[in-house]
């Protein structure tokens, strides 16, 4: 999209660049995304009167363009593929509501076709494309259940799956029609197109009489259709592909609402597929705060109830109560049952994972027992007056808090979702003041009104600040001054045929600023090149088998960027086996000075860590030997002594397990440029370099050994640490260009000397680059060209 927008300004202007193009790309679609959001807010309102829905989707609008967790993603230049796929999610859903509502067959066909053709092109730009595929078919499910999908809305249904795969098919190697079936996020779309198919044939088409026998079965229609089309398809997956897959989805399916990203290898990509906790990324996101309200949360909150509650209405008063009682359960479990990494309601105890799929259970039994009662009283057809615009919304809006729920980076689709029902709560809430006869309750009304329209007004003005500041200062900032000068060196001391090797995130940046090809791309093109890489150049020891992978991929440099060390779990997952015998991660400690002990010809400094084993280590004490399990023992601290001549001391590490507290000496340690190997001792090491901060007079204080990394036994033999960190020479890989931190660079300018690494606000180091040469008699292996993922790869850290 971005290359279709350069061709396009080059139309008015001859000089327009690719690169000017990525700048403005994504606040060009943030206008869009803001129009496509603006016609899907107002459509779910459409039996409302006009000005009403108008007034409605404004509100939500303008909270959607300020809201904070988006700006990331559609400020210029950032081209972030989220500033496009919002616009296809919204103008998407806005298509399927003009479908789904629409009077006319020609109309609602037209409309299903080009919400399939939104879908796709979704699918072509992010993997988050299963959102549309669970949201949709979701709405449509709860609508047939409620007797209310006729032949319009089936075809149009219809022409949404097949619209989608027209586009996403042709023009993409991940999607197959057997892969969009056989996947537990996109195939329920399928699923569900069964479902109406067979109750169509059965109850409508009456084919050979079934019907008849069936409806002497006191049990409803739909429920009947939805138990012979599982069954069904039970059968002819087990035929297809084994009997153990229906089991094997039903697993993924539990595993997947509860852990959205998080689990898998090839999710957990970035550091923002953390896991998010209430108390820290949706109070923080989510604000701003006041006396420890997070307004716009609970603004939210309120508002979602009211949006259920209006649902409902035309219900007898008892079965409003319970069940908007249910859905506040739900909204509740949801929600809190991921409080806080320390808390019991952490996400991962059964406790936790009981009060989640508990909230569920009890929201879906309530809806259960009214649905079967209301078919006992032959009252049934009273569902049928349940708005469908407000079904898909509450359905968007619950599969938007448990992609919230399952990774920090998923928070911002909450954030889009999440106005509509803030906005609702405001117009309705004054239209219920305005209609109120009574004098008190008309009082009582009028405070919660105001309260909620000081909080609303005080969100939007706050967050508009926050953007201003946050847009102001964003970019560029040092990252991307720092990229833009090493990209300039790539264009003016590279061939324009090289090719580089680095982890996947940069290779839009290297592709469009450094004007070279990459063997790996920004859009994940072939995510097994990511294990390739992953495994054999950066956490591999073996320099022959990264040559290997890199020469089969025509490889003429290498470039490490200094956020790599935050992203070793990611890459040593993906670059993993199927026992994951690369997983492990760098974490970065800090001198305690105040343990910081001298004598007269030494100093003790030492540096607490706190991270478990990645792996199980064996010491032998006395003659016993003692196993420390991995993710069990901890790693507690490292105590280094350095001598008044400048000599440095074997470190010792000191583990923790049952209580009791083991040490050993520690074999390496790398500080003031070089590396110490002892030749004993555990296998792993300690990477020192200084820290950097402010006092109180505005000064800067450095302490030269003030920051570490704690490399364990998998890391200090990886390709980032001897490159990366340690500068180890190599006859095939010759260190190139070194683009310093802009903070490094000005401390140096100052005359300074805090070497490639410091520690202020974070880990600062260079973006380094290494021209590649092979061995004479190095050969193609081909299997570095493949591009399937081995069946054994697909494993989860919940099985490691």
């Amino acid at each position: 999209m971005i290359a279709w927008l350069s061709k396009f300004l080059t139309i008015f202007d001859k000089e327009a660049t690719v690169t000017y193009a990525a700048i403005i790309f994504p606040v060009i679609m943030a206008v869009l995304t803001g129009i496509a959001f603006f016609l899907f807010a107002r459509k779910i309102f459409y039996k409302e009167d006009k000005k009403i829905a108008n007034i409605i989707a404004l509100i939500a609008t303008a909270f959607f363009v300020l809201i904070p967790s988006l700006l990331p993603r559609t400020v210029a230049g950032i081209p972030e593929k989220e500033s496009a796929a919002f616009f296809f999610i919204f103008i998407g859903f806005y298509f399927f509501l003009e479908a789904f509502t629409s009077e006319k067959l020609k109309r609602a066909l037209i409309f299903g076709a080009l919400a399939g053709i939104a879908t796709g092109m979704l699918g072509l730009i992010w993997g988050g494309v299963t959102f549309m595929f669970l949201v949709i078919p979701g709405a449509v499910l709860f609508e047939f259940i409620l007797g209310k999908i006729d032949n319009k809305r089936f075809f149009s249904y219809l022409l949404w799956i097949i619209g989608a795969m027209i586009i996403m098919i042709p023009f993409s190697t991940r999607y197959s029609p057997l892969n969009l079936i056989a996947s537990v996020s996109t195939g329920l779309s399928f699923v569900i197109l069964f479902i109406l198919f067979i109750d169509k044939i059965i109850f409508e088409k009456k084919i050979f009489g079934i019907h008849k026998k069936i409806e002497k079965i006191k049990i409803p229609r739909r429920i009947i259709s939805i138990i012979i089309a599982g069954i069904i398809i039970t059968i002819i997956a087990s035929i297809a592909f084994g009997v153990s897959f229906v089991p094997d989805i039903v697993k993924n399916i539990i595993s997947d609402t509860i852990h959205p990203l998080a689990q898998s290898r090839f999710g957990v990509t970035v550091a923002e597929n953390r896991q998010p906790y209430f108390i820290s990324e949706w109070a923080g996101e989510f604000g701003p705060t006041v006396f420890n309200i997070p307004l716009y949360f609970w603004l939210f909150f309120i508002g979602s109830i009211l949006f259920f509650g209006y649902l409902i209405r035309m219900l007898e008063k008892k079965e409003k109560i319970i069940l908007t009682g249910s859905y506040l359960v739900m909204l509740i479990c949801l929600i809190f049952s991921k409080y806080s990494s320390s808390s019991i309601l952490n996400g991962e105890s059964t406790t936790s994972i009981i009060v989640y799929l508990g909230g569920f259970l009890f929201f879906i039994g309530s809806w259960a027992y009214f649905y079967y009662k209301k078919y006992k009283e032959g009252k049934l057809p009273v569902f049928s007056e349940l708005n469908f615009a407000y079904i898909f919304y509450l359905v968007t809006l619950t599969m938007a808090i448990i992609a919230a729920r399952g990774a920090v980076r998923l928070i911002m689709v909450f954030g889009a979702v999440s106005p509509i029902a803030i906005a609702f709560l405001i117009i309705k809430s004054i239209q219920r003041y305005f209609n109120e006869k009574d004098d008190v309750k008309k009082l009582f009304i009028f405070i919660i009104t105001l309260l909620i329209l000081i909080a609303s007004l005080f969100t939007i003005w706050t967050y508009y600040h926050s953007d201003k500041g946050m847009a102001e200062s964003y970019v560029p900032g040092m990252y991307q001054w720092q990229w833009q000068k090493a990209m300039a060196w790539v264009r003016e001391n590279t061939l324009g045929n090289s090719v580089f090797a680095h982890w996947w995130d940069y290779g839009y940046w290297l592709q469009s600023i450094g004007e070279r090809a990459t063997i790996l791309d920004g859009g994940n093109a072939v995510g097994y090149w990511n294990h390739f890489m992953g495994r054999h150049v950066l956490t591999g020891s073996n320099e022959r088998t990264a040559l290997d992978f890199l020469y089969a991929h025509n490889g003429t440099h290498l470039l490490i960027d200094s956020t790599e060390i935050g992203k070793y779990g990611a890459y040593s997952s993906i670059g993993s086996d199927e026992y994951y015998d690369r997983y492990s991660w760098i974490p970065t400690i800090f001198m305690d000075e105040s343990q910081t002990q001298e004598t007269n010809n030494e100093t003790l400094y030492v540096y607490p860590i706190g991270t478990v084993l990645d792996e199980d280590i064996i010491i032998n004490k006395d003659g016993k030997d003692i196993l420390l399990p991995k993710g069990k023992a901890f790693v507690a601290v490292i105590t280094l002594k350095e001598r008044t001549n400048g000599e440095i001391g074997q470190p010792m590490i000191f583990f923790v397990y049952n209580e009791k507290q083991y040490s050993e000496p520690l074999r390496y340690i790398y500080i003031k440029g070089k590396l110490y190997d002892f030749k004993a001792g555990i296998e792993a090491g300690i990477f020192i370099f200084p820290r950097l901060d402010q006092t109180l007079d505005g000064r800067l204080s450095v302490n030269e050994k003030g920051a570490a990394f704690y490399l364990s036994k998998r890391t200090v033999h990886s390709g980032i640490a001897r490159l990366y960190l340690f500068n180890e020479e190599s006859d095939y890989f010759k260190l190139v260009h070194t683009e310093d931190n802009l903070i490094n660079e000005q401390l140096k300018e100052q005359g300074m000397s805090v070497g490639d690494f410091v520690y202020y606000q974070g880990f600062q180091g260079p973006i380094k680059i290494w021209e590649i040469s092979y061995p004479k008699d190095i050969k193609l292996n081909e299997s570095y060209l493949d591009t399937e993922f081995p069946e054994e790869l697909d494993t989860t850290l919940g099985d490691y």
